[in-house]
């Protein structure tokens, strides 16, 4: 006789419904490759809040959540977009206008 176990399975939409407001969440990827994008963006179409990014080399990723006002925190060695896409514009403004707490690790 064999059991079914629950798939491990979901829709990015479910993933992110899994991420409650307030977390520390690590992202993968460095800079522009292979990082969760669709999470990302999935993430801010759901408006989380209060998030604390981990990630040693963030760009597109962290620049997207903090325009959409879902960081609190961030815990990075560099943020770049890579040289020929400049800088990550709303992950700066964010840290400038104290929107999100800094702890660099360079």
């Amino acid at each position: 006789m064999t059991t079914s176990s629950p798939t491990k399975q979901c829709s990015i939409a479910e993933l992110a419904a899994r991420v409650p407001d307030g977390c520390a969440l690590a992202l993968g990827g460095v800079f522009l490759h292979r990082g969760p994008f669709a999470l990302v963006r999935e993430l801010a179409r759901q408006e989380r809040r209060g998030l604390e990014i981990i990630k040693p080399s963030p760009g597109y990723d962290l620049d997207l959540l903090c325009r959409a006002g879902a960081v609190r925190r961030v815990r990075a060695g560099i943020v770049a977009m890579e040289g020929n896409f400049g800088l990550a514009k709303w992950y700066r403004k964010a840290i400038e206008k104290k929107e999100a707490e800094l702890e660099e690790h360079a």
